[in-house]
């Protein structure tokens, strides 16, 4: 009876001219902003992989220098971007798209694209994601919203009950019809999406996507049925239903952002900054000024060698010392980074309790995590590139430490191209599919809930159908 049921209701859907009207219109716009955003992420990946050849083949030919002034010149690491990041952009246009290495600092992402974005007025970006998650849910309300109210204004819902027809399976099957129907018009853009996205890298994260996009339209499509059950018009019916999309869409997110920011606010970049070099200066809890560390560190080198002044050393005296320096300055980053990333963390997890009452919420974290673009994968960037920034500098000072004796000038020119050339390239790939679930896991439950909170309040609501 069910399939039934949703075969008369995809009929019917397919018959009415407002699904191929409205649906073709939205597929169109869909294919054309995903077309031109997997232009701009190929030009935008051309262009990082120039200015990263430009980059290493500079460093790699700087000539004779001293090394430490070389290592100040400093070495580019760029993020790749994935295949799905054309679809959901994330946080990418904010977060920067470079990150500057050098020696004794360790730097925040540089050269964010929203820098030389035009002015939206407030509007937003008009993404793929933005389609997908917003404007697809409108098509479901716009369809569904008649689906039991229209029935009950023409007085056939009433006939169906007289005739014994129960509430559950009929509002199963239109919830059923009304998803099969949307997936048939939504079906070329899918297929335009997989042929613009093929690659390898990206096959595992795609699939995923359709699947929570699948879960989260058929919970749209279950709230629209379940409105249009309880409301005794189908205008009053669509009236709710925007209501729902506009506060759950738009409103909540907002709403949601401000209130987390005014209960965990990060700190100010300049306080950020600020922390980090008192604790250098002035040490951690217990280690010492930075004068007194040193003064230590100097008193023990010169005990450990049997000599009376640092020019007496036979390594390179001021390599040695700028190993130290650098380890601790590290260890210092290390903490006020670390505890930059939990505050954002938290800031995430209280997100995700406050939006909570929006299913449009869990599925836009999905897709950023599945396209990589989410703070997860900020922050193993970051702290890939920040322990290759640690690898190449300590390689340069204890190249110096081993090829100099005592103190030398810094104006010495002593190291060439082939130390240059001998640092590692900076390479790195992304984390796999495994690492973009674990860190969406919650927002996964939450669209599993939501799915089932829709169709448990469908069939509870069924079962008093008032005809």
């Amino acid at each position: 009876m069910i399939a039934s049921i949703a075969a008369k209701e995809m009929r019917a859907l397919l018959r009415d001219g407002r699904l191929w009207g409205l649906g073709l219109v939205l597929v169109s716009l869909l294919a054309a902003v995903l077309v031109s955003a997997v232009h701009q992420r190929q030009v935008a990946e051309q262009e990082r992989q120039q200015v990263g050849t430009a980059a290493r083949a500079q460093w790699d030919h700087q000539g004779d220098r001293n090394p430490h002034r070389a290592a100040h010149f400093g070495l580019y690491a760029f993020k790749p971007q994935l295949p799905l990041a054309s679809v959901d952009p994330g946080i990418n246009a904010r977060t920067g798209q470079a990150l500057w290495l050098e020696p004794h600092k360790r730097n925040m992402a540089l050269h964010a694209p929203v820098a030389d974005a035009a002015p939206s007025m407030g509007l937003g970006d008009f993404t793929p994601a933005f389609v997908l998650l917003a404007m697809v849910p409108l098509l479901i309300a716009v369809l569904g919203h008649g689906a039991v109210a229209q029935e009950r204004e023409q007085g056939t819902l009433r006939m169906l009950h007289a005739c014994g027809m129960r509430g559950v399976p009929l509002v199963l099957g239109k919830w059923l019809g009304l998803c099969a129907s949307v997936a048939l018009v939504l079906a070329p853009a899918a297929l335009v999406a997989g042929w613009l996205l093929a690659a390898r890298q990206g096959a595992a994260e795609a699939a995923m996507l359709l699947a929570a996009l699948g879960a989260y339209y058929a919970t749209w499509a279950a709230v629209s049925v379940g409105v249009s059950t309880r409301c005794r018009t189908s205008r009053g019916a669509l009236l709710v239903l925007l209501a729902l999309w506009v506060g759950w869409v738009f409103i909540v997110p907002r709403l949601a952002a401000s209130t987390v920011e005014a209960l965990a606010p990060l700190p100010t970049g300049e306080a950020f900054w600020a922390g980090i070099q008192r604790d250098i200066d002035q040490g951690l809890p217990g280690e010492g000024s930075a004068a007194q560390r040193m003064k230590a560190f100097d008193a023990q080198l010169l005990a450990d060698n049997g000599v009376a002044r640092l020019e007496g050393l036979p390594f390179g005296a001021n390599a040695k010392r700028r190993l130290f320096r650098d380890a601790y300055a590290t260890k210092v980053y290390a903490q006020h980074f670390g505890q930059l990333w939990h505050a954002q963390a938290q800031q995430q997890y209280l997100l995700r309790w406050l939006t909570a009452v929006s299913p449009y919420a869990p599925m836009r974290a999905v897709s950023s995590a599945l396209a990589g673009t989410d703070l997860a994968h900020q922050q193993h960037f970051e702290e890939a590139a920040e322990q290759y920034r640690e690898r190449f500098t300590t390689l340069v000072d204890e190249w110096d430490l081993q090829a100099t004796q005592g103190v030398t000038s810094f104006e010495s020119r002593y190291a060439g191209n082939a130390l240059w050339q001998a640092i590692p390239a900076w390479t790195y790939t992304p984390p796999g599919i495994g690492f973009a679930l674990r860190h969406s896991a919650a927002d996964w439950v939450a669209l599993g809930v939501w799915l089932l909170a829709a169709l448990t309040a469908l069939c509870l609501g069924a079962r008093k159908l008032n005809p």
